[in-house]
């Protein structure tokens, strides 16, 4: 009869019809509470690495961490494969979950290190079997069973350094795949009654609610904030005009760069994303499609950088740098067939802006006029006076830049889900 903490993750379970992992969790959660088992803090929804290839849709697993009994572990286990099997859509080919259990008190520290690997890396299926032999976890495979690596990487982050929560209401099985039907007034009503502390509600730039997915999923709408109670409040001030079946409340690594490392250009490798700090060394361009790439240098190589269209008015400011000026650009790196290495940029910020100097031509002292060429090496003349000057009296003299330094993000319509908003980098955190 002793109570043992067990933690329960489960991954791809996602299709390309619709289901998603959040959904199943949701219920598993729902499930589990109808028979009595008590959770231990909210459930978790852990982003991947958003740049592996064989991502899912939202690339999220999921971890419920309850605690239970002997007699009672059986069930739970019953009832989060039951579940699984019933809703992922297994006659997808890219549909392959995992589900572990693992019972334990305290997370070893090797599963913390594969997580964050997850998270920023790539790992492989044999990588995730091993570990789970060397701590005991119990791992299910569904076909390929891909999904145990992302249900291990959930177990193993205790999202101990930043966190944020999401509020996630879910329709009814006869609404899905069906245009969602909600109040947008209501939706910009919540806004300006939460923001700060939810966030990435609305696009600024198009005044595009960003809380509703675009896919046939059962996800009805998604609020994310910075406490949990904050986001019952706006779930409570949202209008909808459709049944919601259920909502869940998770707390998530969305929001808080968990995917970024620093390095150095020629460190830099495949599927990562990251954070360089270094000085650039092309003049931006922009390439077919709207598209504009610069290329920047630190010490050790050149490597390109890119904000693509989607970045509307990110693209802007990117035009706006110079070769010299120093800068620390965040995003990922995605290879692409015949192309260099490149940095999809999630932000960027202007450290020092170098300096853009113009030759002028001296100015007349007794006219204070600007003066003009005499001709080629012949100095300058005022026209007024007609007073000559020699070549060596030109100066160079600094043009005003049309940027600022500073930190510069993609809009939400282009925002990664782990990407952290400017808005989070000054907002006070606070206990919930």
């Amino acid at each position: 009869m002793l109570n043992q903490i067990l933690h329960i993750g489960l991954d791809d379970t996602d299709s390309k019809d619709g289901m998603c992992t959040t959904y199943i969790g949701a219920v598993v959660v729902d499930k589990l509470k109808e028979v009595g088992i008590k959770l231990i803090d909210f459930p978790y929804l852990i982003r991947l690495n958003p740049n592996w290839i064989l991502k899912t849709r939202g690339n999220c697993a999921i971890v419920i961490r309850v605690q239970a009994t002997d007699e009672q572990i059986p069930i739970i286990k019953q009832i989060t494969l039951e579940t699984v099997e019933k809703l992922a859509e297994l006659h997808h080919e890219t549909t392959n979950p995992g589900v572990v259990f693992y019972q334990a008190k305290e997370i070893p520290e090797k599963l913390k290190i594969f997580s964050k690997k997850v998270i920023q890396d790539v790992v492989t299926l044999e990588e995730a079997e091993k570990l789970a032999r060397e701590i005991g976890a119990e791992i299910h495979k569904f076909k390929l069973g891909r999904g145990i690596i992302g249900a291990l990487a959930a177990i193993g982050e205790t999202l101990k350094h930043d966190k944020t929560f999401e509020l996630i209401a879910y329709r009814t099985p006869n609404n899905w795949g069906t245009k969602r039907r909600i109040d947008e007034k209501s939706v910009f009503k919540m806004n300006e009654l939460t923001f700060p502390e939810t966030f990435d509600n609305l696009d600024p730039t198009t005044g595009e609610i960003r809380i509703t997915p675009h896919t046939p999923c059962p996800v009805l709408y998604g609020i994310r904030s910075e406490k949990p109670i904050v986001a019952q409040k706006a779930h409570n001030l949202v209008k909808v005009f459709e049944p919601i079946e259920r909502f869940v409340i998770y707390k998530t690594n969305q929001g808080t760069d968990e995917h970024l490392r620093e390095a150095k250009v020629t460190g830099i490798k495949p599927f990562w994303s990251v954070i360089v700090k270094g000085t650039v060394s092309g003049k931006p361009r922009v390439i077919t499609g709207g598209h504009v790439i610069f290329k920047m240098r630190d010490e050790t190589g050149e490597i390109d950088c890119a904000a693509y269209e989607p970045t509307r008015k990110f693209r802007i400011v990117v035009k706006k740098l110079t070769v010299g000026d120093v800068i620390r650009a965040y995003g990922g790196v995605k290879p692409k067939p015949e192309l260099p290495l490149t940095i999809n940029l999630e932000k960027i910020e202007i450290l020092k802006l170098n300096p853009i100097l113009k030759k002028a031509n001296p100015i007349c002292p007794k006219c204070n006029k600007r003066t003009k060429s005499a001709g080629k090496n012949k100095g300058y003349v005022c026209k007024r006076c007609k007073q000559k000057f020699p070549k060596e009296a030109a100066k160079l003299e600094e043009i005003p830049r049309e940027i600022e330094r500073g930190l510069f993000e993609v809009p939400p319509r282009a925002r990664r889900h782990l990407a952290k908003p400017i808005v989070r980098v000054s907002f006070p955190k606070r206990a919930y």
